[in-house]
């Protein structure tokens, strides 16, 4: 493969290969940017919590026009929604990067890259200083081998 990212796509986009400095290198942008998924996070879980509440004391009847509380239920849906848009918003800036948010909760990060000959994923995972790991496309998390 002369240039893997035009041989190699996934989700439409052309994937961009990473040696382990580079991925290395963008370790503080992303812990940064994982930071403000938690905090968006944490606003949706509560606006959500608010209104389930809501709708565990009102329950359907929080859809008519007349309850009390209708107007707060609706603000807090728009709140949840444009919460959920930032979040969108942000785990698409981290995938514009290049790279794969595995899984946000664990800040889990894979890095498409290279080794003899083969397309492999290096694995990252939030509070690690650098990238330690690696495993093939199909091991997973699971399947984490050390560099060496």
């Amino acid at each position: 493969m002369n240039n893997k990212s035009e041989e190699f796509r996934n989700d439409e986009r052309p994937v961009k290969f990473f040696t382990v400095d580079e991925a290395n290198d963008l370790i503080p942008m992303l812990e940064s940017m994982l930071k403000e998924c938690d905090r968006i996070l944490l606003e949706i879980r509560t606006v959500a919590e608010l209104t389930e509440d809501i709708e565990w004391y009102w329950g359907e009847s929080i859809r008519q026009d007349e309850n009390p509380d209708r107007g707060e239920y609706l603000k807090l849906e728009k709140e949840k929604g444009a919460r959920i848009g930032r979040w969108n918003e942000a785990v698409e800036k981290i995938s514009a990067l290049g790279v794969v948010l595995k899984n946000p909760d664990m800040g889990l990060i894979d890095f498409y890259s290279s080794r003899e000959g083969h397309v492999i994923l290096l694995c990252w995972q939030r509070g690690e200083p650098e990238v330690r790991y690696w495993h093939t496309l199909e091991g997973g998390y699971a399947g984490r081998r050390p560099l060496e």
